[in-house]
């Protein structure tokens, strides 16, 4: 099911790339690109809503990550970029210790 919602997500991705500039998708690596054209499912229906924002419009959670990495890792400005890391660092480091509290030891064995 997963590998099925990223084909999905990578034809959902495509149709969205069609309304960047051309100076923002070059940017973005063209194996990676290719690597969507290639691995899209071409039966998904999806058409951009040029009404709605990219907000607004219907799309997968896993296109949202794609294009949130997208952005992060090419798009992004560097200070930003720097940003957007130590925030996913500070989330991840919160989820770490959550998990360590709930599975500790000392935990696992009260009442």
């Amino acid at each position: 099911m997963e590998k099925e919602n990223y084909e999905k997500a990578y034809k959902e991705v495509l149709e969205i790339l069609k309304y960047m500039p051309k100076q923002e998708i070059n940017k973005i690596p063209q194996n990676m690109i290719y690597i969507f054209y290639k691995r899209q499912n071409r039966e998904h229906k999806f058409e951009i809503d040029k009404s709605k924002s990219l907000q607004e419009q219907k799309i997968m959670s896993e296109t949202k990550a794609i294009l949130a990495n997208m952005y992060r890792d090419y798009l992004a400005a560097p200070n930003k970029r720097k940003a957007i890391i130590e925030k996913e660092n500070y989330e991840i480091a919160l989820e770490e210790e959550e998990k360590r509290k709930k599975y500790s030891v000392e935990n696992i064995f009260k009442k």
